[in-house]
């Protein structure tokens, strides 16, 4: 619903205050035309993928609330019958619902002398809803209503529908509003208490943000760090780490100002959107990832975005399968791990698929932030109470194998046939910017996001190469693609209790982002459904049936992939390449490319063709 007309020429004026939702009773558009609020309704009638900016918000944080869990992972509503039938069964109608009247297609036969015969009689015009039952109010909003007669002339009931238009025609041109075009309204406020409301709209502080943001980039794909280095070497995996990692800073700060509308810093704006002070925006302000498609490449954009991003999220709940039963394995060796995948995918049903449990993925959520913190913390101290024990772990795999599979010298500087693995190893973890967007809008002061995300950075690069250095340096190339597997492995004497705990640790926090992440990727194919779906009662079943075959498909890929690092390697390349490096950096020179300066342009184009 907009509070904007289409004239026939083709111009667009403001016709009405913003129309009021009939069931949330929130505006559905304001008086900008660019900042809007959901309701319930509200993404049924928006582009795909509508769901995307709520059900990321539970991946923005590092630890979530049961509210936010629940209006994350809420089905879609579907929108009850209208009281009114669609227009175009109407043969002389073809226009939005509150516009006014149609003129008469023919003159109305009328009875001479029959001075009470009205235009009613006419087929093509008000006597359309007269045979409807319908009631026209008579004010400039054009809402209708069932039961009784349209209004008559003058003091009969109302002013005439001739009185009505001359009104508005007047007021239009007293009123002489700039022409603006009809835009999608981005997901910016939410209702509270109807439908698909946030449960809080609190802003969070600078260290707030650089910890959701360390927590997003920090996820699992930290564990494989260390195999970076014995595919790539020290220096290799090394200039990995500082490559991706300055590849995405830079891409991260592109994000932002395209956000923001404006190819200078945000440093340069007010938080204050009224400060006068502010320098001109070029685009209007924005607020998610696929709006950002949508503004530089149109609908057809942001739908190959969305397949990509969902094709990530899809592809990690693959990856969360295959280290959900290396990690049992090797707590539980008597079972493979690829019946603990079976079971665990069984397992998983319960809570995302069966039931609703935000309390409790709102609990094991917290888990995984300390698990994480845990990982990083032990790795770098077992490295320098233990030291260096490849040789020994050498040993251990060699006689596990019945042959002589790692041989010294067990740490090489550089290895060039292993960098095409390695970068997308490092690739996959610094993913995740599909998600700045929201912790954009969450922030409390958005001219600080530049700030916000450099020191972001900087904390995740020195955990990872502190994850990345300790781990290679302590096992050499016998070290596993997922360090807690070496340190399950490790002939650590009096710690062996404190490895089995970091492992049901990782274990409850696998478990925990699978699920999660199961929840923007049903709720984006659930958008697919949506339209022949006949009422919410189905959309739940359909949306249990969606997480359901999204389970039995990431299992049939775990079991099938060679390993861990290969198919964490394989979505790094693919996905996150495309999502955070050359995405960007191509919407950038989309966006802002006459206003950039030359080296701006050559970093775009450098980002672009080497992505």
């Amino acid at each position: 619903v907009i509070s904007q007309k289409t004239t026939m020429t083709g111009e667009s004026s403001p016709l009405l205050p913003p129309i009021m939702d009939a069931e949330a009773a929130v505006p559905i558009v304001d008086d900008d035309g660019d900042r809007a609020t959901t309701s319930a309704n509200d993404e049924m009638e928006r582009p795909w993928p509508a769901t995307f900016e709520r059900s990321v918000q539970i991946l923005a944080k590092a630890t979530v609330n049961k509210e936010l869990v629940a209006f994350a992972s809420e089905s879609m509503h579907i929108l009850p019958p209208t009281r009114l039938k669609k227009n175009t069964s109407l043969s002389d109608l073809n226009r939005g619902w509150r516009t006014p009247d149609p003129q008469p297609s023919r003159p109305a036969a009328r009875n001479d002398g029959d001075d009470d015969e009205d235009e009613t009689t006419s087929p093509g015009g008000p006597a359309i809803f007269a045979r409807m039952g319908l009631k026209k109010t008579p004010t400039l909003d054009w809402r209708y209503q069932l039961g009784g007669p349209i209004p008559g002339r003058g003091g009969q009931g109302g002013p005439t529908y001739d009185d009505i238009m001359k009104d508005f025609r007047q007021q239009r041109q007293e009123a002489a509003v700039p022409t603006k075009a009809v835009e999608e309204p981005p997901m910016k406020e939410m209702d509270h208490g109807h439908g698909h409301g946030a449960p809080s709209d609190e802003k969070a502080t600078f260290m707030q943000c650089v910890f959701n943001m360390a927590n997003m980039l920090l996820g699992i794909g930290i564990l494989s760090l260390p195999f970076v280095f014995r595919t790539a070497g020290w220096l290799g995996g090394s200039f990995g780490l500082l490559i991706f990692s300055a590849v995405c800073w830079w891409t991260s700060i592109l994000i932002g100002r395209e956000l923001n509308g404006s190819p200078i810093s945000r440093t340069a704006f007010s938080d204050d959107e009224n400060d006068k002070g502010n320098p001109p925006r070029i685009r209007k302000q924005i607020y998610s990832f696929p709006s950002i498609a949508r503004e530089a490449f149109g609908q057809p954009g942001a739908i190959l975005l969305s397949i990509v991003m969902y094709f990530e999220l899809f592809s990690c709940l693959s990856v969360f399968l295959v280290s959900l039963g290396d990690h049992l394995h090797g707590l539980f060796p008597s079972i493979s791990a690829a019946r603990h995948m079976v079971l665990v995918s069984a397992a998983l049903t319960v809570p995302t698929a069966l039931f609703k449990t935000p309390r409790l993925l709102s609990y094991l959520s917290a888990v995984g932030t300390f698990t994480t913190t845990i990982v990083v913390l032990a790795v770098a101290g077992v490295a320098i109470w233990a030291g260096n024990i490849a040789p020994e772990m050498a040993e251990i795999e060699n006689e596990a194998l019945a042959e002589t599979v790692v041989a010294p010298p067990y740490h090489v500087p550089w290895i060039t046939s292993g960098l095409p693995v390695g970068l997308g190893l490092v690739a996959f973890c610094f993913s995740g910017h599909a998600i700045v967007p929201s912790i954009y809008t969450s922030m409390e002061r958005p001219r600080d996001f530049e700030k916000m995300i450099s020191a972001s950075f900087a904390l995740v690069l020195s955990c990872c190469f502190m994850v990345a250095a300790s781990g290679y340096y302590m096992f050499g190339s016998a070290v596993s693609d997922q360090i807690t597997l070496s340190l399950e492995e490790a002939p650590l004497e009096g710690i062996e209790s404190a490895m089995t705990t970091l492992s049901f640790l990782m274990v409850s926090t696998l478990f925990t982002k699978f699920a999660l992440f199961m929840f923007p990727l049903a709720l984006g194919m659930e958008e697919i459904v949506a339209p022949i779906i006949p009422n919410n009662t189905v959309m739940e079943l359909a949306y249990m049936s969606i997480k359901l075959v999204l389970i039995g498909l990431s299992l049939f890929v775990g079991l099938y992939a060679p390993s861990f690092a290969f198919l964490v390697s394989l979505v790094g390349i693919v996905c996150t390449v495309t999502v955070s490096v050359i995405f960007p950096a191509a919407a950038h020179l989309k966006m802002f490319g006459p206003h950039l300066s030359v080296w701006e342009r050559v970093v775009d184009w450098a980002f672009v063709l080497g992505g």
